[in-house]
């Protein structure tokens, strides 16, 4: 009797291990933080955005299903080193310190960047951030600028950019620096708000992923494809017409 206990208990972890195996074969994980809007939010409990649907088509071009991790955007780069996921996709903007440690795809949208202000108050040049309390997410191609261009300037860095915006309405900041995209978006919400793109991006939102990965060339051919027939246009008529001011 203990012995064919025994033999069960093999047998069913053998099982499990296969199935495991197989699952991990046929998807692909991304690493994301719903918290941008129109790129990657959360609503009634379900991820969406350009970001995400995206990633569902790239995974289908590599004959896999795409699953997401939603966690803060700080710990979405930490995600890949540590092999939790094999990919990020968070409008992840490529930076020269960024590349020394990951490698990117090849960009799939430019963003400018912009800064959120009352409208009684507005800030439309960067010269104009001298002297001001300047609230921007955590870990972001902001804080990074923002560090670099202007070390003068009080940074209160939040974990997302719905926090800096509470900030800002309740006056403990006098801006809040983020995608162009998504300053259009919070203006419209809260309309004692305004924006004004401020910046170009000079790098592109990229997928992220461990240094040497083998999925690199193969993210940018299902990129590649993807963008000469039309479904990366059709995502930006989708879900960034807003922003875009597409007709």
């Amino acid at each position: 009797m203990n012995r064919f206990l025994s033999l069960f208990i093999l047998t069913a972890c053998f099982i499990l291990s296969s199935c495991k195996t197989k699952e991990n074969e046929n998807t692909l994980h991304f690493a994301t933080s719903a918290e941008y809007p129109p790129f990657e939010y959360s609503e009634h409990g379900r991820i969406k955005g350009f970001d995400i649907d995206l990633a569902k088509l790239v995974a289908k071009e590599l004959g896999k299903k795409a699953v997401f991790d939603n966690m803060q955007f700080s710990t979405v780069l930490p995600a890949i080193s540590s092999g939790q996921d094999d990919i990020a996709i968070a409008t992840i903007t490529v930076t020269d310190a960024r590349k020394v440690n990951f490698d990117f795809s090849a960009p799939y949208f430019f963003e400018g960047m912009a800064s959120v202000y009352h409208s009684n108050q507005p800030i439309t040049t960067p010269s104009q951030l001298k002297g001001k309390k300047v609230a921007v997410q955590l870990g972001s191609t902001m804080e990074i600028w923002l560090r670099e261009h202007y070390p003068q300037v009080e940074i209160t860095a939040l974990d997302n950019n719905n926090q800096a915006v509470e900030a800002l309405l309740a006056a403990h900041v006098d801006v809040v620096l983020m995608d162009g995209s998504q300053g259009k978006i919070y203006s419209k919400k809260h309309t004692e708000l305004s924006y004004s793109v401020i910046a170009k991006a000079d790098y592109g939102y990229a997928l992220a992923l461990k240094k040497g990965s083998s999925l690199t060339t193969k993210i940018n051919q299902a990129l590649q494809k993807l963008k000469a027939n039309g479904e990366i246009q059709k995502l930006e008529n989708i879900w960034l017409k807003d922003s875009l001011g597409i007709k």
